[in-house]
Parts: C-alpha cells; sequence; structure tokens
C-alpha cells in the first residue's frame, strides 16, 4: 500500500486555464486506477487536487477525511469492508460530499449507495472529463451552502393570536415589497405555517412541490432542488408552500431548515417568514435569525394581551423590543375609538411600525385568490401595506 505522504500528487492549471472554483478534493483509489487521471493535461478548473493510492478496503487517512471538501472513494461492492468504509465516512462527516467510484455499478447497488448519503457515483475506468465535471458540480454545490457572503433582509412575520390576519398582511406586503424592488432578484414568501399554510391559497396557487422536499433532503439539498419549491405568483412574488398534509411541528430538522433560508436568503432580495401561532424551538430560531420580527396585532384586548405574551417569550430568548415592530391591523378610522394606536405602542413597550386600515373587501379578494389590489384600486389598506413596504425597504 502506498500513503498519502509519498503518493500525493497535486495537479496545476494548464496553460490559459483560469480557475472557476477552487476547492480541495480527493480522489482515493487503487494506483492502476490513478494513470487516467494523472496523464497529460490538468484537470480544468481547479488549482489543487490530491491523489491518494489506498486499496478499496483499505482505512481512509484522518487528515482526508478532516479535510476534504470533495471525496472520490473508490468502492468494492464485492468486498463489505469497503462498503463499510464508506458508511464509516458517513458517519464521522454527514456533511462531505462523496462520489463512489465503482467499475460495474448495477441499479441496486446505486440505489443502495444514495440511500447511504453518497452524492454521485462516477465509472472506472475513471474519465476525466467527466469526473472533473462531477467534482465540479459537487464543490458548487458545497459553496453555495456555505461561502459566506451578505445575506438578504428576513422579516419574520407572527402573529398575536391565530385569525387576526398575519397571513393577509404578509401576501400583501410580499407584493408591494416586489413591486419596488429595483435589484431584480425579488421576493419571496416561505410559509412556515406546517399544518395549516394558506400563502398559496390567498394568492390563488395550487404548488406542486412544498418545502417539504427541502427538508426532507438532507445534505442533497442544493439550489436546483430549492427551485423546484419556489413558485412563481401573478402579483410579482415567489412563494415557497406549507406541506400539503399535516405535518407535526416537533419534527423540525431546525439545522436543515436555517440553511434553507440561508440559500433563500442569497437567491431574493427580501424573504419573509410567515411562522406558526403555536411556538417551537425551531420557530424561536427563525425568529432568532431574522433582521426583524414583524408581530401583527390588532386592536381587540385579547389579541394585546397575547401580543405583550409574546413580545416577553421573544425578549427570553434574547429578541429585544428593538428587533421587534409591531403592525397594528385592521384599524377602523373613526372618531371614537375603546383605544388608539398610540396607546398600543405605551402598552406593549415596543414602536408601533404601521397601522393597517380595516378592509371590508379582503375576505372576498381572499377567496377568489386575489389581492386587494385586484378588487379596488382604492384601497386604504393597500396605501398602509405600500407605506410599510417602503420602511422595510429603507
Amino acid at each position: 500500500m502506498t500513503d498519502m505522504g509519498n503518493y500525493e500528487t497535486i495537479l496545476e492549471l494548464g496553460a490559459g486555464m483560469t480557475p472557476t472554483l477552487s476547492g480541495r478534493f480527493f480522489v482515493v483509489a487503487r494506483e492502476a486506477e490513478m494513470a487516467a487521471l494523472q496523464d497529460g493535461a490538468a484537470i480544468p478548473g481547479f488549482t489543487a487536487a490530491s491523489f491518494v493510492a489506498l486499496p478499496a478496503d483499505a482505512p481512509l487517512p484522518e487528515q482526508i477525511v478532516r479535510s476534504a471538501q470533495v471525496l472520490v472513494l473508490e468502492v468494492d461492492a464485492a468486498d463489505p469492508q469497503s462498503l463499510r468504509r464508506v458508511a464509516q465516512v458517513r458517519s464521522d462527516r454527514p456533511d462531505l460530499p462523496i462520489i463512489a467510484a465503482l467499475n460495474q455499478a448495477d441499479v441496486s447497488l446505486v440505489r443502495a449507495l444514495i440511500r447511504q448519503g453518497v452524492a454521485d457515483v462516477a465509472s472506472l475506468p475513471f474519465a476525466r472529463e467527466e469526473l472533473a465535471a462531477q467534482i465540479f458540480d459537487q464543490l458548487s454545490k458545497v459553496a453555495e451552502l456555505t461561502l459566506p457572503g451578505d445575506l438578504s433582509p428576513m422579516f419574520s412575520v407572527v402573529r398575536s393570536t391565530g385569525g387576526c390576519g398575519a397571513t393577509t398582511v404578509v401576501t400583501h406586503l410580499a407584493a408591494a415589497m416586489a413591486a419596488s424592488d429595483t435589484s431584480g432578484r425579488g421576493v419571496c414568501v416561505v410559509d412556515l405555517e406546517l399544518q395549516n399554510g394558506d400563502v398559496a391559497a390567498f394568492v390563488g396557487e395550487v404548488p406542486q412541490v412544498t418545502i417539504s422536499a427541502l427538508l426532507e433532503a438532507g445534505e442533497r439539498l442544493d439550489i436546483d432542488l430549492l427551485r423546484s419549491t419556489i413558485t412563481e405568483t401573478r402579483f410579482g412574488f415567489s412563494v415557497m408552500a406549507a406541506p400539503d398534509v399535516i405535518t407535526p411541528l416537533d419534527t423540525m430538522d431546525v439545522d436543515q431548515l436555517l440553511r434553507i433560508l440561508r440559500l433563500l436568503r442569497r437567491q431574493f432580495a427580501y424573504v419573509l417568514i410567515d411562522l406558526p401561532a403555536a411556538w417551537t424551538n425551531w420557530a424561536l430560531s427563525v425568529a432568532l435569525a431574522s433582521s426583524r420580527v414583524l408581530l401583527i396585532s390588532d386592536l381587540s384586548i385579547s389579541s394585546l394581551r397575547q401580543a405583550k405574551r409574546r413580545l416577553e417569550l421573544l425578549s427570553s430568548v434574547g429578541i429585544g423590543r428593538d428587533s421587534v415592530s409591531v403592525v397594528v391591523n385592521r384599524v377602523e378610522r373613526r372618531l371614537f375609538k375603546t383605544i388608539g394606536v398610540e396607546e398600543v405602542g405605551e402598552a406593549l413597550g415596543c414602536e408601533v411600525l404601521a397601522s393597517l386600515a380595516l378592509e371590508n373587501d379582503l375576505r372576498s379578494a381572499q377567496d377568489q385568490g386575489l389581492l386587494i389590489t385586484s378588487v379596488t384600486s382604492r384601497s386604504r389598506f393597500a396605501g398602509d401595506i405600500r407605506a410599510l413596504a417602503a420602511k422595510l425597504s429603507g
């Protein structure tokens, strides 16, 4: 067996080639399989590659498992130890994309490896250009998920009580923000009301794929899969719909959810989250990750009482009053009121960012899958929403 120290080979870029993506990847296979990769010009597009000659059943050096961003690993289907080696790497590095190199790959074996978490399958003997494309694809996915970069603003919309109009607010707000977005990246609403989400229905859409596909994807999460779950609406914004079956709230993988939201924040100019009325640890994690929390309440005593309790809950996990803005919904424009918007801010000890006028035609519009702007051009509610969108965009 040849160890890594005296066999590792670094390939340089060929003349005139410009690297499009740098990343450290390892190819681990028997020495006889390496010839096709070492002969001739360097693999285009990469600044470095490490080739390690090892039998198909030999344990991997810890340095490889620890430092690799992508691992190409020879697998001998007839050798149980070789298959166990794949399982061990997956156990030690669940996040590491593995490309299994197989001599004779039947469908059942490929399926078994994919179920085990292998990202892709390469054929032996190696085909240089094909393998380079597979490695490049995996490194691109790693970069999409992990590279540092600016994240766009994310606003979590929470409700004081069920039925206070939070979903109505989030759909109209998304349309208003999309209309004023000059970046070309758009606005996306994520419906995290896992048990009774209505965002898609409120705008007349029936998504074919929901957020469930991303939550179940595990390490297969990437931009292509993300895009497949996004529904474009006729109102200028996108929707990632809630599951089409009732999903237990306590089964959410919070790490996977936060990865999804980070990807969205790199794709869109603004991300709006419709959080569930029932609070869970993962919902609090999303609120903590948000640029600002918008707390929707109306002027009823019960709604304001619950709003105060939610402010106290948010404060207990480190989300201070300066990170929360109250939006008072269904405000009647009349002379005599039992309580005014000004008193709401004083009672809650929190900024009232906006008040939204009561709109009698909203229910009728939503029953048709429309926004109020499609029903009437003169709506105080729509004007208030535009003003709120301007504040958030600014």
